[in-house]
């Protein structure tokens, strides 16, 4: 091979590396700026409905295993980041919970007066007010309002009973915009989480907790 040969040789194949090289870079920008341009918060500010939803079910699982009955859950700002602010009580005392979003790392807690709680919630000395409506909560409160709700509960607990489990806690929770029933049962030494759809009462999922 000539001197001439072997120097366009290695010219070519430089040339080669080089665009292999580039097209991988390219490559892996267009990747980075897709990932990146994905819409974490909805265009309006407010969080994404299922990341949201999933991130509330989360939280309010969480403090209902520490004793606490959950009143509301909501997006919010906290120090300029986006937070979300439960509000539940334990006996006769009201709390508010700041957590972050969507990591749900607790970054404030304060012991709350009912008034306090009533004036954004719908409390008022511990009596929710159904005219107030928050959220996702249309639903719920329109579904509590139907003369039927409490003896369809009645049957959800006695349903879950019949199926060999013990019931702990219920509460009625929105989902794809139709009422239904989380259930906090147990079977032996086993936690379930149980829904039910409202008011038909269809098994929805039954998982171990």
């Amino acid at each position: 091979m000539t001197a001439s040969s072997s120097f366009m040789l290695k010219k070519a194949v430089s040339a080669g590396l080089i665009m292999t090289l580039l097209g991988s870079t390219i490559g892996c920008t267009v990747a980075s700026s897709g990932y990146n341009n994905q819409p974490i918060y909805r265009g309006d500010g407010g969080y994404n409905t299922v990341n949201y939803n999933l991130a509330k079910q989360q939280l309010r699982q969480d403090l209902r295993r520490q004793g606490y009955q959950v009143m509301d859950i909501r997006a919010d700002n906290y120090r300029g980041n986006r937070v979300l602010k439960a509000y539940a009580k334990k006996g006769n005392q009201a709390y508010e919970f700041i957590y972050s979003y969507p990591n749900l790392k607790l970054l404030n807690s304060s012991k709350k007066q009912w008034a306090e709680v009533g004036h954004d919630k719908g409390y008022n000395n511990g009596k929710y007010n159904h005219n107030k409506r928050y959220d996702n909560d249309d639903i719920e409160d329109r579904i509590k309002k139907d003369s039927r709700y409490p003896a369809i509960k009645q049957r959800a607990i006695r349903k879950v009973t019949a199926m060999g489990y013990r019931v702990k806690d219920i509460e009625l929770d929105e989902k794809n915009n139709r009422g239904v029933f989380e259930i906090e049962a147990k079977k032996g030494s086993q936690e379930y989480e149980i829904l039910l759809s409202y008011p038909n009462l269809s098994v929805i999922k039954i998982e171990k907790d």
